[in-house]
């Protein structure tokens, strides 16, 4: 386990009172509906949770979608080095789950700890776009090789997701609950094998395109 992250078990058990806390505010604040395309009380870790990145709620509902006894937890996430790195905020992010980022430092620095976590059967939440687009378009070409770096090295299957309905958030428009929150849950797969469909084994830039596409799909 990485240096100074809270372990699996402790994890497991501080998740699990996340959601019963977190979950019920979620919906009564944001609507919170889902939608999955597998059946999500057979998801077992570890998996490679990859997503579209609208705002900073985008982790805690992440975190509280699957359902409470699912096997897919404990979940870990990146999180942005200012948030990890702040005096107060960063042990309590720790203590969630987060991990850091490492932005500027090169993919083998910024994917240390994600594949330790990934190696020792946790589940990961990780944002193929690198950075929050609240107000734009969802893109391929804001697709970053992380992810599709991440999956290769690990063989680990990729469940991709979509949020929408958060595309400016405030928090007066959460509390006076103007938010209509839907979250898609797609099928997991293994990069592996959709590269050698398209003949393009080991390629991370065809990759990250096929992660990015299968996120858009379930926009639609």
């Amino acid at each position: 386990m990485p240096k100074n992250q809270i372990n699996p078990t402790s994890l497991r058990i501080v998740q699990k009172i996340g959601w019963l806390i977190l979950r019920p505010i979620l919906k009564f604040f944001i609507g919170y509906r889902f939608r999955a395309n597998c059946d999500i009380e057979d998801l077992k870790r570890p998996l490679i949770i990859a997503s579209n990145h609208l705002s900073y709620l985008d982790p805690p509902i992440l975190g509280t979608v699957l359902p409470f006894g699912s096997p897919a937890y404990p979940i870990y996430f990146i999180t942005k080095d200012s948030l990890i790195t702040a005096p107060f905020w960063g042990g309590f992010l720790k203590l969630l789950g987060a991990l850091r980022a490492w932005r500027g430092k090169g993919l083998e620095k910024s994917l240390a700890e994600p594949k330790q976590v990934l190696e020792q059967g946790c589940s990961l939440v990780i944002f193929p776009q690198g950075k929050r687009y609240p107000f734009e378009e969802f893109k391929l070409e804001q697709g970053r090789p992380g992810v599709a770096t991440l999956a290769l090295g690990t063989g680990k299957p990729i469940l991709p997701v979509a949020i929408c309905g958060i595309q400016t958030f405030s928090w007066k428009n959460f509390f006076l609950r103007k938010y209509s929150v839907r979250v898609i849950i797609g099928k997991p797969f293994l990069l592996q094998e959709k590269l050698a469909q398209n003949y393009a084994e080991g390629n991370i830039e065809i990759g990250t395109q096929i992660i990015m596409r299968e996120i858009q799909k379930l926009m639609e």
